[in-house]
């Protein structure tokens, strides 16, 4: 029985359409830190200040759900880490590559995994074949072939021009397929 924290890929349909959301170094530079108080951007700005524009962005693609793909599942639990969203963003996401079950302790299991490898197993477990993924990926985990990353700059994530318009893109195309 998961507990109340979790979430899995179970939320998912193989015929979603899903985009893996990952938050530091897209919502907002990736210069966050666990303090004391919390976490912590070090750097200008605020935590999910570009979180508006994923909202406008995926006003033009309703079907749309999410999956976080981001650490802060890891550490906050599913229901913190999406109640960090603005609520927009909160009614589309469904889902985590991380949950409960997955071992804790670091340097097993899902922390073995680069982020590719994390998304690719939600993607199996849940059956997806339509499937994007918007990261920073600062590790270069990514593999060439699979053109479903949208990378972004992990200092101004979603405020690049070029990074909306490559989003909006491949929205497009997952839309059709």
């Amino acid at each position: 029985m998961l507990d109340s924290n979790s979430q899995t890929s179970s939320r998912l349909a193989p015929n979603d359409r899903v985009l893996f959301l990952d938050f530091d170094g897209v919502l907002h530079p990736d210069d966050v830190y666990r303090t004391r108080s919390g976490l912590e951007l070090r750097a200008p700005g605020q935590l999910m200040m570009h979180a508006g524009i994923l909202v406008e962005i995926l006003e033009d693609f309703p079907q749309v759900r999410i999956s976080l793909s981001t650490s802060w599942v890891r550490i906050l639990g599913y229901r913190r880490a999406r109640a960090a969203l603005p609520p927009e963003l909160q009614a589309l996401t469904v889902s985590s590559t991380w949950h409960s079950r997955m071992p804790r302790a670091p340097l097993e299991g899902y922390d073995l995994y680069n982020r590719y490898q994390q998304i690719r197993a939600a993607v199996t477990r849940a059956g997806l074949t339509d499937w994007i993924a918007l990261d920073d990926d600062p590790f270069e985990s990514w593999p060439d072939h699979d053109r479903r990353l949208i990378r972004t700059d992990s200092n101004l994530g979603l405020s690049s021009v070029l990074t909306q318009e490559e989003l909006q893109s491949k929205l497009r195309v997952l839309m059709r397929t």
